[in-house]
C-alpha cells in the first residue's frame, strides 16, 4: 500500500524552486491523491528527534499542569482529550469527539499588532514547569518548518505552471499552527465510530506531518477506500488543504483523511501553513473541476467558522 502514495525528493537547498522535474512530480501526486510523502526536505534527524522529545515531555505533564494552559480564545495552548468533534466533515457525520490531546503554538504576535486581542491574534502559552528548553525546541522546529513551507509554497506555484512568487501576496503574514499531538491506545471499551481524528479535510493551504513509528493516518482514495500512510524514515507527509484546492481550481483535491487508533499510543507533529488572515482566496488556474464565477473566500472567516463548529471551547462560549 506504500506505493499508493508517492514519495517525492524535493532536494531542498540543492535544486531550484522552479525545477520542472520536481514540479511535475508534485503536480501528478497532488492531482491524483491530494497527498504525497516528501524527502530531501532539509529537516534534520536531530530536529525531528528534538520535537518528538518535546511532544512526549509535554504530554507526560500532569493534567493540572496541562490544564493551566488550556487553549485560550486565540487557539493557543493545551487542547484536551475529546475537546473537538469534526462537525464540518464532508465525508461522514462524526458521532463522537476526536480521541486526541495536543499542544498548539502559533506565529508570534506583538501586542501592538492592529488585530491584537481578537480572533487568533493573541499570546502563545507555555508550561511553566518545562522551562525554556521546551519553548526553544518548539520555536526552533517552528522556524525550520516555516522556511520549508515557504519554499514549498513557491514549488507548488510552479507545479501549477505559475511563477514561484504567484502566491506571495497571500503569505506576507501567514497563519501558522504547530500542533504536538498524542493519540491514546485503543481499548476494548472504544466505540467502533471513535477515531483519533475523524474523517476531515484541512482548512488552510498545506499541512506537513511528521509521524512516529506507530501509524494510523489514512487517506481516502477516489473509490472511497482508506489507504494507510505508514511512517517512512526521513519523510514528511504533505497534503493539500481547502484553500490550496480552491487556488488550484480544484485540480488538486483537499482529500479527506483520518487517524485510527492502534494498540499503542501515537505521537505526531502537524505543521499547518496557511494564508494571511485577511487573504481573499480564489482560483489562480482553471481546471475541469473549477466552478465558473465561484465566489472568493476570505480565509479568516472560513477559519473562524471551522473553529466555532469543531471545537467545544468556542461553541460553549
Amino acid at each position: 500500500m506504500i506505493g499508493e502514495i508517492p514519495c517525492i525528493d524535493i532536494r531542498s537547498g540543492m535544486s531550484a524552486v522552479s525545477d520542472p522535474v520536481i514540479a511535475n512530480a508534485l503536480d501528478q501526486a497532488l492531482a491524483t491523491h491530494g497527498f504525497c510523502y516528501i524527502q530531501g526536505h532539509g529537516i534534520t534527524d536531530a530536529q525531528h528527534s528534538q520535537i518528538f522529545e518535546a511532544n512526549r515531555v509535554f504530554h507526560e505533564l500532569s493534567e493540572e499542569d496541562k490544564n493551566a494552559i488550556a487553549v485560550n480564545p486565540f487557539h493557543r495552548g493545551y487542547i484536551g482529550q475529546s475537546a473537538s468533534q469534526t462537525v464540518t466533515s464532508s465525508v461522514v457525520t462524526a458521532t463522537h469527539p476526536n480521541r486526541s490531546e495536543s499542544f498548539m503554538v502559533m506565529q508570534s504576535v506583538s501586542p501592538d499588532h492592529p488585530r491584537w486581542d481578537s480572533a487568533i491574534f493573541g499570546p502563545n502559552q507555555w508550561p511553566e514547569s518545562l522551562g525554556g528548553v521546551f519553548r526553544t525546541q518548539c520555536l526552533r522546529y517552528f522556524e525550520a518548518m516555516r522556511a520549508l513551507a515557504d519554499e514549498l509554497t513557491q514549488r507548488l506555484a510552479v507545479a501549477l505552471r505559475l511563477r514561484p512568487d504567484a502566491f506571495k501576496n497571500w503569505f506576507d503574514e501567514p497563519t501558522i499552527f504547530l500542533r504536538l499531538l498524542r493519540y491514546p491506545a485503543a481499548s476494548a471499551a472504544d466505540h467502533p465510530n471513535e477515531f483519533g481524528s475523524a474523517p476531515h479535510t484541512d482548512h488552510g493551504f498545506l499541512t506537513l506531518v511528521a509521524q512516529d513509528s506507530t501509524g494510523g493516518l489514512e487517506v481516502q482514495g477516489t473509490d472511497g477506500t482508506w489507504i494507510p500512510l505508514p511512517p517512512l524514515r526521513n519523510t514528511l507527509i504533505l497534503n493539500v488543504a481547502d484553500m490550496l484546492s480552491i487556488i488550484s481550481g480544484g485540480r488538486w483535491p483537499s482529500t479527506p483523511h483520518r487517524v485510527v487508533l492502534n494498540q499503542k499510543e501515537r505521537y505526531s507533529t502537524a505543521f499547518f501553513y496557511d494564508p494571511n488572515f485577511d487573504a481573499t482566496i480564489q482560483a489562480k488556474v482553471s481546471s475541469a473541476t473549477s466552478v465558473k464565477d465561484e465566489m472568493p473566500i476570505r480565509y479568516g472567516d472560513y477559519l473562524m467558522e471551522r473553529f466555532r463548529t469543531n471545537y467545544f471551547y468556542r461553541s460553549e462560549k
